[in-house]
């Protein structure tokens, strides 16, 4: 391969993998914008390892049911309150034909399925804001794409927004 050749593909390549990375952030961004709010109630984790760095470990009660449940899937179908909270009606292997459910398409973390990530972010010194958090607040789509957005404390009021 001559330089100009390999010249070429370089920058095909760059335009191809910026552009890949452009669909994804403009995807996510949509959901934030766009997406239901749902929140999932979390499960209690070893306090000793809460808070880690700048990150609090993460645990959904609706895993537990999952786990529980006979059922097989790559979706999670949500009941929905007024409130937004979330309460598992069954797994399906697509969308639920119900419009009243909500999908979260489901993760696999060490052989176990759950419905999010095992983590929250956030700035360094901040930990004492997430320490009552109850519920994760979630973004999701009509496809089941779901993105964690904050955390929630018992009255459902969201965690870290009012610095002191």
């Amino acid at each position: 391969m001559n330089a100009k050749t390999l010249r070429a593909a370089l920058v095909a390549a760059f335009l191809l993998v910026t552009a890949a990375a452009l669909y994804a952030v403009r995807d996510n961004e949509r959901i934030l914008a766009e997406g239901r709010v749902v929140l999932v109630q979390l499960a209690p984790v070893d306090p000793r390892s809460l808070m880690q760095g700048d990150y609090m470990a993460l645990r959904y009660a609706i895993d537990n049911e999952i786990l529980r449940s006979d059922g097989e899937g790559r979706y999670a179908h949500l009941a929905v309150d007024e409130e937004g909270r979330a309460s598992l009606a069954g797994l399906g292997k697509r969308l639920p034909d119900d419009p009243a459910l909500i999908a979260m398409k489901l993760r696999s973390r060490d052989g176990r399925k759950t419905v999010g990530p095992n983590a929250f972010f956030f700035q360094e010194g901040r930990a004492d804001d997430f320490v009552g958090a109850k519920w994760g607040e979630f973004r999701v789509d009509a496809n089941g794409k779901a993105l964690l957005t904050h955390l929630r404390g018992e009255d459902l009021v969201r965690l870290g927004e009012n610095r002191r």
